[in-house]
C-alpha cells in the first residue's frame, strides 16, 4: 500500500465532473468570462469533496487540493531539515541562499526566505481544517453521500494533523521559547501536537483498516519526536504492515521530488553532506544513500528520480521504532532482529546485517536512523531529542536556530 496524493489528471476528471453538474462548465472551458468561478455554495458541495465509483471513494477537488498543498510543505521542510541537520550542505556558488542560512545557522526571523515555506505551510494546514469545516457543514441522506463525507472526514483529520506536527517539528519562535503562531495566536510546541493527536485520533474510528494503520503509525512516530513513548508503545503495533507508507507524490506540472530538486547531480543550491558519505560504510548503507560526484566536486543524491514520492513514514522506520522501544525497555523482543529487517532490504545478502551480539544501545540506533531514515526529517527530530551535535560545526547544541524560525512578521502585535 502507498497511500499518496492521487494524479493531477484524475482530480481533474472530478473537477469536470463537478462543473458538470453545477453548470459552471464556463470555469473551465471559457476562463476569459466575468462568470467563471465557483461560490460558496457549489464549493460546500458533496461533490467538491469526492464520490464513490465501484464502491472505492474518489477524492473531490477540495481533498485534492489539501493533498497538493501537503506536498508543497512537506517538500519544502523534510528538505530543510536536512540542512538545519548534517545531511545537507550548501554548494560552492549556490543560486539560493536558503540552504547555506539554513546550514551555516543564520537563517534569522526577518529573512524573506522563510516567506515561502511558513507560508506553505499555514496554507495546508487551513486547507486541511478548510476541508473538516466542509464536511461537517454537509448532511447527505444518500449511501454514496455519506460515504463520502466519512472518506472526506478521515482524509482532511490525517493531513490536519500533519500539519500541526510539522509546524511544531519545523518552526519555533524562539530556540528557547518552543511555539509557533497560527490563526494570529500563540501556541506551544505541547498544544501542536496536540492538536495533531486529537486529529489523528478523531480519524480512526471511521477509517479504513489501511488508514488506521497510517494513523497509528503517524501517532508512534509523533511519540517518538516527542519522547512520549508511552504514546508510540500505544500505537505501535497496530502501524504500518510490510510494503506499506506514507508518501506524496508531485505530479502537477513541472514539479518534482524535493531532494530530486536539491541535490540532483545538475543542482547548484545544495549537496550532501560529506560526513555522511564518510559514515556510509556497508553495502547497505550505500544503497539506501547513493551519491555520486558532480562535476563540481560536490556529492549530489541518485536516490530520488524526478517524480518519485516524497515519503514521510513506512513499515522500515516502524521496526527501527520497535528496535528503540525494546532498547528502552518498553517492548519486548530483539531489537538487533528488526534492526536487520530493515538493512537486509538493502543488502540480500546479510552481509551488511548486525551481529546477534552485543545488544544494540540507543547510540546504535541514532547511527542507524541517520542511514536508513535520512531525508525523512527525523536526523534534524534526533539530534535535538537526544541533545546531540552529529557532525555539525557549530555542534547542533550551540546552534542559535534548532528550528526554523517563525518570520518576525508573524510575531509582531
Amino acid at each position: 500500500m502507498s497511500i499518496k496524493i492521487k494524479d493531477f489528471w484524475k482530480a481533474g476528471v472530478v473537477c469536470i465532473c463537478v462543473l458538470m453538474l453545477s453548470s459552471c462548465d464556463k470555469w473551465v472551458n471559457d476562463t476569459e468570462l466575468p462568470d467563471n468561478t465557483i461560490d460558496e455554495s457549489q464549493l460546500n458541495s458533496i461533490a467538491m469533496l469526492g464520490r464513490i465509483e465501484k464502491g472505492a471513494y474518489i477524492p473531490g477537488p477540495v481533498i485534492a487540493g489539501v493533498w497538493r498543498a501537503g506536498a508543497t510543505s512537506a517538500a519544502d521542510l523534510l528538505v530543510a531539515s536536512g540542512a538545519i541537520s548534517d545531511e545537507i550542505v550548501p554548494t560552492a556558488v549556490p543560486n539560493s541562499p536558503f540552504y547555506k542560512e539554513l546550514d551555516e545557522d543564520k537563517l534569522t526571523p526577518d529573512n524573506t526566505s522563510l516567506f515561502s515555506v511558513w507560508s506553505n505551510i499555514q496554507n495546508y494546514r487551513a486547507r486541511a481544517e478548510d476541508a473538516i469545516l466542509n464536511a461537517e457543514s454537509l448532511a447527505p441522506a444518500d449511501e454514496d453521500g455519506v460515504k463520502v463525507k466519512q472518506a472526506a472526514f478521515v482524509n482532511a483529520r490525517l493531513h490536519a494533523g500533519y500539519a500541526w506536527m510539522l509546524l511544531a517539528d519545523y518552526f519555533s519562535v524562539t530556540n528557547t521559547s518552543h511555539s509557533i503562531y497560527a490563526d494570529h495566536k500563540e501556541l506551544s510546541h505541547q498544544e501542536a501536537y496536540g492538536k495533531a493527536k486529537a486529529y489523528w485520533e478523531q480519524a480512526i474510528p471511521t477509517a479504513s483498516d489501511a488508514e488506521k494503520r497510517l494513523l497509528h503509525s503517524l501517532l508512534a512516530k509523533m511519540g517518538i519526536h516527542t519522547g512520549n513513548y508511552s504514546l508510540a508503545v500505544q500505537y505501535i503495533n497496530q502501524s504500518f504492515g510490510a510494503s506499506e507508507n506514507f508518501s506524496f507524490l508531485n505530479t502537477v506540472g513541472t514539479v518534482s521530488n524535493g531532494f530530486f530538486n536539491a541535490l540532483n547531480v545538475n543542482s547548484r543550491d545544495a549537496a550532501v553532506d560529506p560526513t555522511l558519505v564518510v559514515a556510509l560504510k556497508t553495502t547497505a548503507d550505500k544503497a539506501r544513500n547513493p551519491v555520486v560526484k558532480a562535476a563540481k566536486g560536490h556529492w549530489s543524491l541518485t536516490l530520488f528520480k524526478e517524480r518519485d514520492p516524497l515519503v514521510v513514514s513506512d513499515y522500515e522506520e516502524m521496526q527501527l521504532i520497535r528496535a528503540e522501544l525494546i532498547i528502552r525497555g518498553l517492548l519486548t523482543g530483539n531489537a538487533t532482529d528488526l534492526v536487520n529487517s530493515v538493512v537486509v532490504k538493502y543488502d540480500a545478502t546479510g552481509l551488511s546485517n548486525f551481529p546477534a551480539g552485543p545488544a544494540l544501545t540507543l547510540n546504535d540506533i541514532v547511527s542507524i536512523r541517520r542511514i536508513f531514515l535520512s531525508w525523512r526529517g527525523t536526523r534534524l527530530i534526533d539530534l535535538r531529542r537526544f541533545n546531540i551535535d552529529g557532525d555539525l560545526i557549530p555542534g547542533f547544541t550551540q546552534r542559535k536556530w534548532q528550528w526554523i524560525g517563525v518570520p518576525e512578521i508573524e510575531t509582531q502585535k
